[in-house]
């Protein structure tokens, strides 16, 4: 089985033709930094993988981690490690998810023969293109949306529970690092000149709570790239739990 859930795949050792889908982890099983990679956050969370729609519907759990997964922020991604992870207790149809800017790679094989298994995932801070702080009642955390080529149907990852309390200083220091990350680059996202005043915005002091912890809203990321899926089940495939909250389509933020 080669596929895997979006921002999520088994990781091999002893793989001799790794791929750069994912992060690189070494035999401590920690993320190795690419040079000039400066960590801002590190914490044990829960990582769930929702897919959201129609403004205002209400979005698919599709995955969660069966335990808490170490989660990395840098300068340029948010990249998590789970051990001990078994993929038969990961809901929802096996797909991935590749960057539209790169054509799709092969995954690494899940390890054969029992024994621990390794699981990563990332999201480069090219992709997201809406942050929520998701209060209660319902699912709490922070949930992170990409936007999706051909498709209203937009993959997001949940951080919840463990280190993150409330989650708003984690939801802060993502939304800030998002910002700042593609006003430093303009060779990797394209910014018009209202682009740049938002996320100037982001970038800064604010916090936009008010935006932030309205499910309907959000806060939201000019200049993300989308991500478009392998699979064509993961555009189609009808919502196996519904959960209680909306989220906004393409309104103002």
């Amino acid at each position: 089985m080669s596929a895997a859930p979006f921002f999520i795949q088994p990781y091999r050792f002893d793989d001799p033709n790794p791929d750069d889908t994912g992060p690189t982890l070494d035999w401590h099983r920690a993320i190795v930094l690419d040079p000039g990679e400066e960590v801002l956050w590190r914490g044990r969370v829960t990582v769930t993988g929702y897919l959201t729609g129609q403004p205002g519907g209400q979005p698919e759990r599709r995955w969660t981690l069966p335990r808490c997964a170490d989660v990395t922020i840098t300068d340029r991604r948010l990249a998590y490690v789970c051990d001990d992870w078994d993929l038969a207790r990961v809901g929802g149809p096996r797909h991935r998810s590749v960057s539209v800017v790169g054509a799709p790679r092969p995954r690494r094989r899940p390890a054969l023969g029992g024994g621990t298994r390794v699981a990563t995932g990332q999201i480069l801070w090219q992709w997201p293109w809406r942050l929520h702080l998701l209060p209660a009642p319902g699912p709490q955390g922070v949930l992170i949306v990409c936007d999706s080529m051909r498709s209203n149907r937009r993959p997001a990852l949940m951080l919840s529970g463990g280190v993150t309390a409330d989650g708003r200083e984690l939801a802060l220091t993502i939304r800030r690092t998002i910002s700042r990350f593609r006003l430093t680059n303009p060779d990797i996202v394209e910014l018009s000149p209202r682009d740049r005043d938002a996320l100037q915005l982001r970038a800064g002091t604010a916090q936009l709570l008010d935006e932030l912890t309205d499910p309907q809203r959000g806060v939201a990321l000019p200049g993300g790239l989308p991500v478009e899926f392998v699979n064509r089940d993961d555009y189609y495939h009808p919502a196996p739990v519904q959960q209680q909250w909306g989220l906004a389509g393409d309104g103002p933020a």
